[in-house]
Order: structure tokens, then sequence, then C-alpha cells
């Protein structure tokens, strides 16, 4: 519809939203846009409906109502109006949308029921023009009995019909359709409507998750989100004593006022930015919402930070109101018998329908005494405290902190009772509760600093606090387990309450300025020396704290066939015990992190990494015997599996070409694969000699590729001979085909044999493996010939609206990193950049133009964010020592990485 043809009603909407649109993006209106629009939307209705003029039907007859985010007044951006034309008398069986056909509020259903003369004229006249100008529309004409059949057959219609308000017409027809409503459909299906909500929750906690601890939380549905809050107000509203139940919960809803327009500005905001109906706080709109918000950075923190930060804690404390009221509401509504009987738990502490309090009448001091033994109550029988409960908690935890700094008595009960909570809350309902009352702050005022703090990228998906209690929970999830290689290390610790208070601490250190490990160890033993922990806990909790990510950073960073990173390693550790310890820390920190933190690939080099310290620790020696004696016996091995495969001599001249390295890190049948892969090549480059005029050949390679075990990748490995830049091709023919490298080995031999042995993952068809590594394989020999130019085919590939885009998230700066101190035989250069396609080939290619000879890379790429490490070596056979050229590299792979970037973007 043009704008010359549009009726004067809405010509005023588009002026009005028009108006307040650009109030909001210059930040000149705040959460009480929601409300503005509603009212633009309101007077359109209004003045349309007097637009309607003469043909209108009896206006005592019909009202014009809203329902949902528009009855509620809680209208964003892009939001769906809501809107029914509801007429007076009752549907008749045989009416077309009677509820033999039910239609919710959002159906579009304009058939006449009886009482219903001229509704589709009607329908058409108000809603055409909202059509037109591209408004999200949910309506309906329905009469009154049919409002109430409606929703008595549909929960989705009864909740929208909680938040029914007239907006035109006859007052008395909303009126009696909310008097018959109150009277003739909630009471009898409100406790049915409970039950909905509940099964509802879970459904949205598997489809949206848990928005108060994740970094792009789902605003209106995830846990925690605007839902959790109308649920609230619908019970309320649902509750034969309300006036009551809302006295009771006046400050928490107070509160929960607070919280529901920071969220609802965020999510007007996120309409505005995304330009459409977007209930997903992606990244990408992060830091211009909280630049809208005006969070600024402050200190260290970015202002984004600070923005998620108050976000979740908001969120998280939404959630937490919904699940204390629960029970009294859902009792008010007849969903749960509050008049059952309560059972002793514990001294002091009973099981009541509404959950777990403390016995009626007990003093405050005894109270205070009790608290630990209602959280481990919590922690075992799966069941929260109850509402009132909880606000006593909260009203004690001060009280209980400072107690627990100046009574050594108390400061041990609480290290005691925490430590058996935390190995017992396999639900973490215990920690949670511990988290949301401030017992834990309280008591550790150094995890409060920490606890709201975010990480503003696409590795961590939770708030520090939050993280935290997920690694703990974790581990009290492998305690409980019963069985696995996890549950086996964690048996066997005699002090296992250990691992959970290094789990709970491992991060205190963060927002001190870098190094927040080793910050955090001297935080967490000063803490339980407040809290009069036995010396030798301290120490240990120092350790695993300073150490925690030793050894996945080892793992995915270092040579594992040096001795000498695995002696270091082990010197580190310095106990079976500790490196146990730090193994379930591993496991169950990067698990919290997020799903890119702990991949099956990691979970393998770190088990490893862990036989390879575990050995070196018991039995004072690497890899259970020397090297040499491990070459002699591998040679030996060979020679068995060579009998009537391979001739002795043939075989004798190739034991003498392998590296050291190679006899060490290898398993003899895995060499013996790579004889066969080299006779293979032979029987190439003998073809290309013979087809070629004056029997000249050309640089050729062989490939062979196995699935390893449960589906998590393959081997794959490349043999040549003489051939040049032999890591950068294949990595370059692999991001073209869209395989990831996790890692490889470069082993040289005398006589110019190269042997690339390769992690990658899946294709995006395992299915066709086989084809894929077929292409592979051809794509490598036409590099290798001539045929095809890497560089150009992977700058197309870049290009093109098929290659995968750029992860979500902030864009960091490259680094690169040279250290001779990890190896006594190679320099280690580490690089960690934004991921994006090609980007190993680029490595790689500079470090072959600066005459690198790289002989191991390890490849991690966590949420889109790249960590390469590289085992290299000079022209001249060995470390980098001198700085000009030390600077020199680091300024070429940064110029390589930012050019590239640059072209990117």
């Amino acid at each position: 519809m043009a704008a010359t043809d549009r009726p004067p009603s809405a010509a005023l909407l588009v002026e009005g939203k028009s108006l307040l649109d650009a109030a909001l993006a210059a930040g000149q209106v705040d959460v009480a846009y929601v409300a503005a629009l509603s009212d633009v939307y309101d007077r359109y209705f209004r003045e349309r409906l007097d637009e309607y003029g003469a043909g209108c039907p009896d206006p005592s007859g019909f009202a014009l109502v809203a329902v949902g985010g528009y009855g509620r007044r809680e209208l964003c951006p892009a939001s769906d109006i809501d809107v029914l034309v509801v007429f007076g008398g009752e549907s008749s069986p045989d009416a077309p949308n009677g509820p033999s056909a039910p239609k919710g509020p959002e159906g579009s259903d304009t058939s006449q029921a009886p009482g219903m003369s001229g509704a589709p004229e009607l329908a058409r006249f108000l809603f055409f023009p909202l059509w037109d100008l591209g408004v999200e529309l949910g309506h309906g004409v329905r009469t009154i009995g049919q409002c109430l059949d409606l929703a008595r057959n549909d929960w989705q219609v009864l909740a929208s019909f909680l938040d029914l308000r007239f907006l035109a017409g006859d007052r008395a027809v909303c009126d009696s359709l909310a008097a018959r409503l109150a009277a003739d459909v909630f009471p009898a299906q409100a406790a049915g409507f409970a039950g909905w909500l509940a099964r509802g929750n879970e459904e949205r906690k598997a489809a949206h998750g848990d928005a108060g601890g994740m970094l792009e939380p789902n605003l209106k549905n995830g846990l925690g989100g605007l839902r959790d809050a109308h649920q609230v107000r619908w019970l309320l509203a649902l509750d034969r004593d309300r006036d009551r139940d809302a006295r009771v919960l006046a400050p928490e809803l107070a509160a929960l006022g607070e919280d529901v327009r920071f969220v609802l500005s965020a999510r007007m905001h996120l309409h505005r930015l995304s330009g459409r109906k977007n209930d997903r706080l992606y990244f990408e709109f992060q830091e211009r919402l909280s630049e809208a918000l005006g969070f600024g950075a402050r200190g260290d923190r970015k202002g984004v930070e600070r923005f998620l930060a108050r976000l979740l804690r908001a969120m998280a404390d939404i959630k937490a109101l919904r699940l204390s009221a629960w029970p009294l509401l859902a009792g008010a509504v007849g969903a749960i018998d509050l008049a059952a009987p309560a059972t002793i738990v514990a001294g002091g502490v009973e099981l009541a329908p509404e959950g777990l309090r403390f016995a009626p009448g007990l003093s405050d001091a005894a109270a205070m005494e009790g608290v630990f033994d209602l959280l481990l109550a919590c922690a075992t029988s799966g069941r929260a405290p109850s509402h009132d409960t909880l606000r006593r908690l909260r009203a004690m935890a001060g009280e209980l902190g400072r107690l627990a700094g100046v009574s050594p008595r108390t400061g041990r009960h609480l290290y005691d009772s925490l430590g058996e909570i935390m190995m017992a809350d396999v639900t973490g309902l215990a920690m949670d509760a511990a988290m949301t009352t401030g017992i834990l702050r309280a008591a550790l005022p150094e995890f409060a600093r920490v606890e709201d703090i975010v990480a503003f990228d696409i590795y961590h998906i939770h708030p520090v606090g939050r993280h935290s209690l997920e690694a703990v929970r974790l581990l009290a999830e492998v305690r409980a387990g019963g069985e696995g290689r996890y549950f086996e290390l964690l048996s066997g610790l005699p002090r296992p309450e250990l691992a959970f208070w290094g789990l709970l601490l491992h991060d205190v250190g963060k927002g001190l300025g870098g190094g927040h490990a080793e910050k955090g160890a001297e935080l967490a033993e000063a803490m339980l020396a407040r809290l009069s922990a036995p010396p030798e806990a301290r120490h240990t909790v120092g350790a695993l704290v300073r150490e925690h990510l030793l050894l996945p950073d080892t793992a995915t960073g270092r040579d594992l066939s040096d001795r000498d990173v695995v002696a270091r390693v082990a010197g580190r550790v310095a106990t079976v015990e500790r490196l146990d310890m730090l193994t379930l820390i591993a496991r169950c920190d990067g698990l919290a992190t997020g799903p890119q933190a702990w991949t099956g690939w990691k979970e393998t080099l770190v088990f490893d990494l862990y036989a390879k310290v575990r050995s070196t620790i018991e039995q004072g020696r690497l890899f259970g015997a020397s090297d040499a004696r491990i070459m002699l016996a591998t040679r030996d091995r060979l020679r068995d599996l060579a009998r009537g495969r391979m001739a002795p001599e043939a075989l004798e001249q190739a034991l003498l070409a392998m590296p050291p390295r190679y006899l060490v890190a290898e398993e003899p049948e895995t060499i013996m694969g790579h004889l066969a892969l080299l006779a293979e090549l032979d029987a190439v480059e003998a073809e290309g000699r013979r087809m070629r005029p004056g029997g000249r050949g050309q640089d050729v390679a062989a490939l062979s590729h196995e699935a390893l075990p449960a589906a998590d990748g393959f081997r794959v490995t490349v043999a040549a001979r003489n051939v040049r830049a032999l890591f950068a091709t294949v990595a370059g023919v692999l991001a073209l085909h869209d395989l990831s490298i996790c890692d490889a080995d470069v082993f040289v031999w005398d006589g110019g044999v190269t042997i690339l042995s390769l992690t990658t993952g899946n294709p995006p068809d395992v299915l066709y493996a086989d084809e894929v590594f077929a292409r592979v394989s051809r794509a490598i020999r036409y590099t290798l010939s001539g045929k095809l130019f890497l560089a150009y085919r992977l700058a197309k590939k870049r290009a093109s609206f098929l290659s995968r885009p750029p992860a979500a998230g902030p864009r960091t700066p490259p680094v690169v990193l040279l250290d001779n101190r990890a190896s006594d035989l190679f320099t280690v250069i580490e690089v960690a950049c934004d991921d994006r396609v090609g980007l190993l080939y680029d490595i790689a290619r500079t470090l072959y133009e600066l005459r690198l000879e790289t002989h191991l890379a390890k490849v991690m790429t966590p949420a889109g964010r790249v960590r390469d490490v590289f085992y290299v070596r000079g022209a001249d056979g060995r470390r980098v020592e001198d700085p000009e050229q030390a600077e020199e590299i680091k300024a070429a792979l940064l110029h390589r990485l930012a050019d590239d970037l640059c072209a990117l973007h």
C-alpha cells in the first residue's frame, strides 16, 4: 500500500512507530518504549474502528481485546500483535470455528458464529492495513462462548487470556469475557495449567538452555528469560489468595520488576539491531547493544562484559524466583498439596511439600548451626529449599560469613561441610542455593569478586561463577556414576574433597590482570587458611589451582614424544594423587567451559600425557624404558613384522634412514604401514619416469587414510621424496576439502623421504570418506605437478558464499610467540588468531618461505579461535637462536595473518 493510500489511522501508526524507533536508536527513550509502542497500536485500533463508520456492527455487541505480549503492554520493535474481536453470545455446536475446530488467538479464522453478523468485513477492515504494513498479526474473531471453549482445551490460549486487556468497542463484552473466564475456566483449569507450565519448562531447557548461564541467551524462552516472569505472574493471577501471596512475595516481585525491565530493554534493542523478531542474543549484537544501554569500559573490563554480567545476573535471579515461588504458587492453584505432612531429614531440617525448610519454631541461632545440614539435604535429596527458607538463608549469609572469618570452629565447619556438599550435589541445587542466597559470597568474598565475570568470547559459555559450579557438579556426577575411568581416578583418591575445592576455586584469580592461575593459587591458599583448613589441604588446593591448565595445555601444545616435556610436567605435578586430581579437573573444567573446550581428541591427548607422566612419577623413568632400548625394540619388532613381506636388505636400509624420534614416537605396526606406503610411492615414481621422455619424473606423493576409533576422525599419512613444502601443500589441500587438522608429525628420513602423519576431523559427509580422500590424493598430485594453484583456489573458497563464515564473536588480533625453553632440539612457535579457511596453509607456507623445517604441529580450534603450535628448526638444522631472525619470523607471520584477515573482510 502506497503511503498516500493509507487510511489516517494507519498513517498515524506509521508516524508514531517511526518516532519511537528513532528515539530508541538515539537513546532518547528507555524501557518505557514497550508500553509507548503498545499505546501507538491501541490508538490505531480505536481510530480505525471510528473510521469504520456506519457500516460497523452494533458497537455494543463486540469488543477489541489485546492478549499475550500486547496485552501485557510489552511490545518490542518486531513483536507480534495479538488481538481478538470478541462478540457477545455463545458458540453454536455446529459453528464452523467452534470447539470442534479450535483456533488460538493467533489463528486467522474469521468465519461467523451466531451473533457475529458483519464480522468478516470488520476483520478485513481492521487487519488489512496492518498486513500491508508488514505487521506480524495474531488475530481471531470469536464469541465469548468460543473463547471459553478454546481456553478450556488449549493451555496456550488460556495463557494468552491471562493477559487480556480491553482496547475498543463495548467494554461490557470484555468485562463479561473476563468474568466468565475467572468464574468458569480459570479455577477448574488452574492445576492442569501449572502442570503444563512445568512440562514446558523442561522443553524450554532442552530447546533454549539456561539463559542465566549462557553467553548467547534466549531472552524470552530460555530458563531465566521473560517467560519465567510471565509464569510467576500467571500463577499469581490464578491464585485464590493472590493478595496474601503477593504480600508474601512483595520484595521478590519488586526485584523481579527491575530485572524484567532490564531484560526487556535488551530485547527491544536486540529487535532494533537485528531488524527482525529475535530473542537470541547472538555475539554479533552484544557489543552494539551494550553501547546502546550505556555500558562503557571500566578498568580491565570491557563494556560488553559488564553488560553481560548484569544481564545474566538478572536472568539468573528471574529463574531463581520462579523456582523458589513455584511450590507456593502451584500449591495455591491446587497443583501441589501443601497440607501434606513434612518429614524430618536432619536435625532441625525437614522436607515439606514446598521444599526443604527449617523445622517450625527453630531459633535463628539453631538455624545458623543447621545451614549446611540443610544444604547437604538439598544435595542428597535433589529437592530445593522452600521460598521462605531461601529468604532466611539470605538474611543469615552475612553473619555466617563474618563468623567463618573470625571463628576457627565455624570456618573449619564451613570448609568440611562445603566439601561434603559439593561431593554429593549431583543436581547442582545445593551449590546453586549457596550462590543465589549469598552464602558463598559471604563465606568466600574472593569468589564473589569473580562470580559475574564474563569472558567476551565464544569459548566460554558461562560466567565464572556459574562455570565453576557446573564444573563441580560434573565431578559430583562422576562420583555418583560408579564406573568409567574418571570414576576410577576419583574413587582412588584418599582426599577427593580436595579435587572439588580445586574446581570451585580454579578461576578465582581471574580479573586481576593476567596470570589467573598463579594469582588464583595464592588466593585459594589464603581463603582456605581463613577457613582453618589443614595446611596440607591448603597447599594441595593451591597447587591444583596453579596447575589446572597444565595437562590440557601441554597435551594440545607440546610434543608428547619429547621426554623433556614429560619430565617437566612430572616435576610440576610431583605425585600420582595430584596427577589424578588434575586430570579430573581438566575434564570437568573443559566440559563446563563449553563444547569446544573438551573434545574426544583433546581427551585422548590428555590421557596419553597422563599415562607417560604417571609412569615417570611411579617408576622414575620415561615411557617405561630408555630411548635407546625403545629404538632397539622397535627395530627388532619391525624385522619380525617384515619377514616374508619385505626384503631384509631393503628393510635394513630403511631402518638406517629412520630418525631416532620416529622410532621412539611411532609403533612398529604403524611404521610397517608407512613402509607399504613408500612402496606405493616407489611404484608411482617409476611409472612417472617410464611415461616421460628422458625418464624425467616429477614430484609425487602417496596417501593413506584410516578411521579413528569411535568415529572421531581419521589418521592420514602422506609419503613423499624430496618434495619441498609438503606440509603446506597437504594443509592447503585438506582445507579445500573441508578437513580440519588436529595434529601433524613430520618425519624426515635420510635420503629425502618425508613421512607426514596427521590426525584430521571427519569430512562433511563421513559416509563418503573414501571418495573424499581419493579427491584429496589427486589434489595433492595436481598441486605438486603444477596443475593446481593452491593460493588461488583457497582465495576463491574464502570468497564463496558457500564457504563457512567466520565464527561469531569478537575479532581479536593475532599473537605469535617463540619459545626455546620448551624443547632442547626445536624452537616452538605458537600462533593464536581467529580461524578462517586455509589458515594452516598460510602459516605453513610462511614457515617454509622462512626456510624453517616443521617437524611437529599441534592444532586446536576452540570455537573459532585457533591455537597452533609448531616445532621447527632453521635451515642449519638447529633451533632459532638469533634474536633478529626470531623477530623476523614473528613479523612475517603477523604480516601474513593480518594481510589475509584484511583480504577476508
